[in-house]
């Protein structure tokens, strides 16, 4: 398994809190109506987690078609190039930051041990046409990669905003130079951290790597990656 850098599909820079939505682990049925019908661009009806499949028919059009029409009505931007990228959650007194990027082949099947919620893996493949909730990882120790990132961090965010139901706030950088992060991962050891839904298990799916130094036992029940705020396109029947 290794890291990869992807062209990806991400909501605009403007748009960014109207598309976003919590992950779907942490939605209800009733949660899922609500803030379909409140936010017009939200990406919570393209999910495809188990809790939301089919609490939206009726009132949004199918999944592939609002995720056309995000594309179509500039919320949703391709990229041209394949990028790596670096995504930065913090709040409750925390921070953490990983990396994003492709994962080509099976995702490990061990949870990390601070996060016991991790081995709660989605059992149906995406439906539509994009990646939009990332998989969480873990590897060993980050120090060796923390100077390269601290420079690439010094540029300016693509995405800089505060969550205000929980607090929280989030970052995503572009790695214009992803090479440096690519070898170091290739030859280490991950552990699942955590997945709302990460599509079958041998298609591409995205991950954000972080640190067990980075993500340490007290952050996984405070921190929650963000969905839709960056997504892999693939070709796949609505």
């Amino acid at each position: 398994m290794h890291l990869a850098p992807f062209t990806a599909l991400r909501a605009s820079q403007h748009h960014v809190t109207a598309v976003s939505c919590p992950p779907a682990d942490l939605l209800t049925a009733a949660a899922v109506v609500e803030l379909a019908n409140a936010k017009a661009r939200s990406i919570v009806s393209v999910l495809r987690h188990p809790e939301v499949v089919g609490v939206v028919e009726g009132t949004r059009p199918s999944p592939a078609s609002h995720l056309v029409s995000l594309i179509e009505g500039g919320s949703m931007i391709r990229e041209t190039e394949p990028w790596l990228y670096a995504y930065r959650v913090s709040g409750h007194g925390l921070k953490a930051t990983g990396i994003i990027g492709r994962l080509d082949e099976a995702l490990p099947t061990t949870a990390a041990p601070e996060d016991p919620v991790g081995e709660r893996v989605a059992m149906h493949p995406a439906r539509i046409g994009a990646t939009l909730e990332l998989t969480r990882l873990v590897i060993e120790t980050w120090a060796p990669l923390v100077p390269k990132l601290l420079l690439d961090l010094n540029e300016r965010p693509l995405y800089h905003f505060l969550e205000k139901d929980t607090g929280l706030t989030h970052s995503v950088w572009s790695l214009r130079q992803p090479l440096p992060y690519v070898e170091y991962l290739a030859p280490l050891a991950w552990s699942l951290a955590r997945t709302a839904h990460a599509g079958a298990h041998h298609e591409p799916v995205l991950a954000c790597v972080f640190g067990a130094d980075e993500w340490g036992p007290g952050a996984g029940a405070h921190l929650r990656l963000r969905s839709g705020i960056i997504g892999l396109e693939r070709d796949v029947d609505d």
